[in-house]
């Protein structure tokens, strides 16, 4: 029995605990772990239509360690038509152990829809920037494996544009965050002409790093020509940033046409340190206007023009927050990203994005599929959990003969069955329609007075009982 299968059965116990009490939890799935395989393997073939069986089936699958397994068998229940949240949860979690970042991404996108947890759904979308982030590694190291196909069939994304960060030529090592940051902005900037395709900054990051580059070799034509062709841009923007004396700075951009393999112009600009942002801005209008031919509406100039921050101190800060978030230091990103906002406390539309993600990314990275089970079993996504208990029913059928008052009373083997129900119950009440009707029919119709042989009936004067009776699990009452 697996750690987080343990936890998971002691929550249902504690539940099992507050049902005594008055305070039932909602009626739950039936707990799986690894012993439950021969068992549920030999349910699903002798009804192999239950998908709910087999989703059962991919959950133990999935606690053993087998994830591979787990995932064809939870595959095969989705197809059939079992998307429910159990299913799409586990299947997201089986492809992410295996790597598959594409399916977990897949399925946890399906989750995100479909699942009834909250905080599961929250946990999910953070993960989903992890996954994200490895995808884009996973697809660079692809893009490179095939290499020669990419390169030889031209296929380009029209309009689109992939902004290199700009190469350092300088020996103030207190600047070079600058290219990071500068890219970022770029991008940013870029992407307010509707007439563009602007590629992500972390996209291009990603590929720049499998192909194992430093900031040096930013600059050359090939480097450049070969990103395009990978990332299937219509244009690469790449330069060098200069330091010229202490303070002066200047920018050579090169935009490069990837079919044409030649450059589409040159351009640049030159402006003291704390002028940046205005030389920035030049660089960028100048190249949407003059080199790829696209008008810019006034407003779109405007918002080029504010798209800024209030110093070059809270910038470089921003640039070095970047830096580290790239080499995957998320702690340390997220420092230089506050004490950037201590610089300049104003709102700065990258760097808000940049610190969303860093804080998904720590959150993502400090956690596991196991913590993540945990947090949709304790807020109810298996049917257990802190959320409100299900409407207790009185009914006459429960009452000795001759009626009289009614004193409260639980049962334990109701309560019991409630939480954990025995293997002829039904089984995972999981919001789909698989139960047949004459299986609801006999739920409904049991009497827990005969089948806890009486144990229900108190002694007292008036000889009356009130029937506590939960619902079992995916029967309604």
């Amino acid at each position: 029995m697996t750690p987080a299968f343990q936890r998971r059965a002691a929550l249902r116990f504690a539940c099992l605990l507050g049902a005594l009490g008055l305070s039932a939890c909602a009626a739950a799935l039936p707990d799986v772990g690894p012993a439950d395989i021969p068992r549920l393997q030999q349910e699903v073939a002798a009804s192999p239509e239950d998908t709910n069986l087999q989703v059962q089936l991919g959950m133990a699958q999935f606690e053993s360690g087998d994830h591979e397994t787990a995932r064809a068998t939870l595959q095969t229940a989705i197809e059939a038509g079992n998307e429910s949240g159990p299913a799409l949860l586990y299947l997201g979690m089986a492809n992410e152990e295996l790597e598959d970042w594409a399916a977990a991404r897949d399925a946890y996108d399906r989750y995100l829809t479909l699942g009834a947890s909250s905080e599961a759904r929250e946990e999910v979308r953070r993960r989903l920037t992890l996954i994200g982030r490895n995808l884009l590694r996973a697809q660079a190291q692809q893009a490179l494996t095939q290499e020669t196909q990419i390169a030889g069939a031209g296929d380009v994304t029209p309009q689109s544009v992939a902004v290199l960060p700009l190469a350092f030529n300088s020996a103030r090592a207190d600047l070079e965050p600058l290219v990071f940051a500068l890219s970022d902005m770029m991008t940013t900037d870029f992407a307010v002409s509707n007439a563009l395709v602007v590629l992500e900054r972390a996209q291009i990051q990603a590929l720049l790093d499998e192909m194992a580059l430093t900031t040096a070799g930013y600059a050359e034509t090939t480097t450049g020509a070969r990103a395009g062709r990978l990332l299937r841009a219509e244009h690469v923007f790449q330069g060098v940033l200069t330091t010229l004396g202490e303070n002066d700075l200047q920018t050579d951009a090169d935009v490069l046409n990837i079919p044409n393999t030649a450059s589409a112009g040159q351009l640049t600009e030159a402006a003291v340190l704390e002028q940046l942002f205005d030389m920035e801005k030049q660089i960028v209008i100048r190249t949407i206007r003059e080199v790829l031919a696209v008008e810019l509406t006034p407003a779109e100039e405007q918002a080029i023009l504010e798209n800024r921050m209030g110093n070059v101190l809270a910038f470089l800060a921003f640039g070095r927050g970047l830096r580290e978030l790239d080499q995957g230091n998320y702690e340390a990103a997220m420092a230089q990203f506050q004490e950037s906002i201590a610089l300049d406390p104003g709102s700065y539309a990258g760097r808000d994005a940049a610190m969303v993600e860093t804080a998904d990314l720590l959150s993502a990275s400090a956690s596991s599929t196991s913590d993540l089970v945990e947090v949709a079993t304790a807020t109810g996504e298996f049917g257990v959990g802190l959320i409100a208990p299900p409407e207790a029913r009185t009914t006459q059928d429960f009452l000795p003969p001759g009626g009289g008052t009614t004193t409260p009373i639980a049962s334990l083997a109701t309560a019991t069955e409630a939480v954990a129900p025995s293997p002829s119950g039904a089984t995972l009440g999981n919001g789909t329609s698989q139960q047949t009707q004459s299986q609801t029919a006999s739920d409904t119709s049991r009497d827990p007075v005969q089948e806890s042989g009486g144990t229900e009936t108190v002694a007292g004067g008036t000889g009356a009982v009130i029937s506590i009776v939960i619902p079992r699990p995916g029967v309604v009452p």
